[in-house]
């Protein structure tokens, strides 16, 4: 072979590998843009905790998303204990103008197939609260720091008004995201209140669920748990979850809104 016949080889083996090279080159920049692109994209995923929602300028229908409970449920007796002065503070809570028990459509659904099955047992629903404003968690607050103690003896005999708040009142309510109920249940041939051994909102001991015994106010029985018991175990079988502190309070599990909270009145 002549000579300059290996030099032209010699290039183009020179040629190739370059151009073999230069091709990897760009496929491992191309995997390196992708994954720069999907870690980039993967950062901007944030979970942003969305701010309370103020509709007080709004008149008129429910914000989109939230129904009264008694469009759903008929037969359910309402009874918002912060529309009265019946409850702990004594007063009237900010946000409340009305007897008028407000779900989002998620929770009055969820709710109204355990009123189904209650009423098959005999009983029908009794709400204390459902929604509850941002300016009544906020009225809350501005009460644990006076001196004001006119309903101690009922509802907290135990306790001190700055320690309830951590314990069994929040400065963020599960109540304020619409899909949270305190309730009970009542005999539908009388609208008694079955007795559950205690008071809603009292805030002690006595008012977990799975309490037996004497406090303040009088005695939680075996009968007493039994028929909380009961109750949780209905709600639980439609899709809310409990707290054991509370045997009255409970919450949809499957929120539609699990971190924002509303501020429109009840009316």
């Amino acid at each position: 072979m002549k000579f300059p016949a290996l030099i032209n080889i010699f290039l183009l083996t020179i040629i190739l590998v370059a151009c073999d090279s230069g091709h990897n080159v760009q496929a491992s920049n191309t995997q390196g843009s992708k994954r720069s692109q999907h870690k980039v994209k993967k950062n901007r995923v944030k979970k942003v905790v969305s701010p309370v929602i103020d509709y007080d300028s709004i008149s008129g229908s429910l914000p989109q998303g939230f129904v009264y409970v008694k469009n759903v449920i008929p037969d359910v007796i309402e009874d918002l204990r912060y529309n009265t002065t019946n409850n702990f503070m004594g007063e009237r809570a900010d946000g409340y103008q009305a007897n008028r028990a407000i779900l989002t459509t998620e929770a009055a659904q969820a709710l109204k197939g355990a009123a189904n099955q209650l009423r098959d047992m005999g009983y029908v629903i009794k709400i204390f609260d459902a929604y509850r404003p941002q300016s009544a968690v906020n009225h809350f607050l501005r009460w644990s720091k006076n001196n004001d103690e006119r309903n101690k003896a009922y509802y907290y005999p135990t306790m001190s008004k700055r320690r309830l708040f951590g314990r069994y009142i929040s400065r963020k309510s599960g109540h304020t995201r619409g899909s949270t109920i305190d309730m009970t249940i009542c005999y539908a041939s009388t609208g008694k209140e079955v007795d559950m051994g205690g008071h809603f909102d009292f805030l002690g001991q006595a008012s977990h669920t799975a309490f037996v015994g004497r406090y303040s106010l009088g005695e939680v029985t075996t009968v007493h748990r039994q028929n909380r018991l009961m109750l949780k175990g209905v709600m639980t079988r439609h899709g809310f979850k409990a707290i054991s502190n509370e045997w009255w309070h409970f919450t949809l599990k499957r929120e539609p809104h699990p971190t924002t909270y509303y501020n429109f009145p009840v009316k």
